[in-house]
């Protein structure tokens, strides 16, 4: 359930630009507690497992490494990580059809 949130919590804050803005240069710990207090709790150990793993995941299938040189992190540069996971890892994973295990199961 945990893991459902997160994902929820990041696409919220693709619908709420604005949210994000003000968000993304905060403490990863003062990121969760504003997911917990929008109703979607998450730990950090659930964060960075999750995370990595659709990291991981995006770069399988595009056929590259994912490492220091992963072309997706490049992205990053002039922007902070919560603007990169919002607004180009999580529309990423949906352009490669990765839908399932990421959708809110009630």
């Amino acid at each position: 359930m945990s893991e459902a949130n997160l994902i929820d919590f990041l696409r919220g804050l693709a619908e709420r630009p604005e949210q994000c803005d003000r968000l993304k240069d905060r403490s990863k710990d003062e990121v969760i507690a504003a997911a917990a207090a929008a109703g979607l709790p998450f730990t950090a150990a659930e964060f960075n497992s999750l995370i990595w793993e659709l990291e991981e995941r995006l770069a399988r299938e595009r056929g590259e490494e994912f490492n220091e040189r992963f072309p997706l992190w490049s992205l990053l540069w002039g922007r902070y990580y919560l603007e990169f996971l919002v607004f180009d890892l999580m529309p990423s994973l949906d352009e490669i059809g990765h839908r399932a295990g990421l959708e809110h199961k009630p």
